[in-house]
C-alpha cells in the first residue's frame, strides 16, 4: 500500500489538491470529477487491477473493459444540486464538484452493466430474471430499478448512506430495503481495505464500513 506521503504527492502533481469546503463530512481533498474517475481512481486503488463491482469480472489495471462507475448516479446529484449539466456542475458548483470526486463513492464496473443501470434505484425485485446470465453474476433489473446480488447489497447501502451523510443528498430508493441489505451483507475486509486506502488519497473514510450498526439509529429526513 503506497504511503500517504506518495498520495498526496500524485494529488498534486495531477494539480487537483482544492481549499477546504464548508461542507462537514465530506472529502475535501479533490474537486475535479474527471480526474478523480479517470486518473485517481485507476493510479491509486487499481493500478494492480481487481474485479468489476457488479459482475466480479476480473481486469489488470485500467482498461476499456471496465468503467469507473458512481453507485450513488451523479444525475441524482445534479437534481439535487440543480446546477444543470455535468459540464456546469462541474464548473461552477462546489458541492458537486466535491461529492462526484468522491472515491467512496467509485467503483470498477463492466460498462453493459453500467449501461443499463443509468439512472435506476436500487431495490428488490424477487420477480425478475437475471439480467446478465452470460457475465456469471446475479443481477436484476426491472423499470427503473436494480437489484445487485445479495454479497454487494451492503457495500451499496453503506455508501448511499455515507453520500447522505457527507453531502446532504437525499436517499434514493426505500431507506427500509437499504438498513436491511446493510444487514444482510457484512462490512468484509476487502470493504476496509478500500476504506483504508481511499482514506490514504482524499483524507476521509465512510463512517458506515466503520461502524455499520449505526445505520439501525440514522435520522433520514431527505428521501426521493
Amino acid at each position: 500500500m503506497r504511503s500517504r506521503g506518495i498520495a498526496a504527492a500524485s494529488l498534486m502533481t495531477l494539480g487537483i489538491f482544492a481549499s477546504y469546503s464548508v461542507l462537514a463530512d465530506g472529502q475535501t481533498k479533490i474537486d475535479d470529477p474527471k480526474k478523480a474517475a479517470k486518473d485517481i481512481f485507476w493510479d491509486e486503488l487499481y493500478s494492480n487491477g481487481g474485479k468489476s463491482f457488479f459482475c466480479k469480472q476480473p481486469f489488470e489495471g485500467k482498461t476499456r473493459r471496465i468503467v469507473a462507475g458512481h453507485i450513488y448516479n451523479t444525475h441524482w446529484m445534479i437534481d439535487t444540486y440543480d446546477c444543470g449539466t455535468k459540464s456546469r456542475c462541474r464548473k461552477s458548483n462546489t458541492d458537486y464538484k466535491y461529492a462526484a470526486s468522491d472515491l467512496h463513492n467509485i467503483y470498477p464496473i463492466s460498462p453493459r452493466v453500467e449501461l443499463n443501470r443509468r439512472n435506476s434505484k436500487y431495490a428488490e425485485l424477487p420477480n425478475q430474471d437475471n439480467q446478465f446470465p452470460n457475465l456469471n453474476c446475479e443481477y436484476k433489473s426491472g423499470f427503473q430499478a436494480i437489484e445487485p446480488s445479495d454479497d454487494i447489497k451492503g457495500n451499496i447501502a453503506r455508501i448511499i448512506f455515507y453520500m447522505n451523510k457527507a453531502y446532504n443528498l437525499p436517499i434514493i430508493g426505500n431507506v427500509q430495503t437499504l438498513k436491511q441489505w446493510n444487514e444482510l451483507d457484512p462490512v468484509d475486509q476487502a470493504e476496509i481495505d478500500r476504506n483504508n486506502a481511499i482514506e490514504k488519497v482524499q483524507g476521509s473514510r465512510n463512517r458506515f464500513i466503520d461502524n455499520p450498526h449505526a445505520v439501525k439509529d440514522l435520522d433520514i429526513t431527505v428521501t426521493r
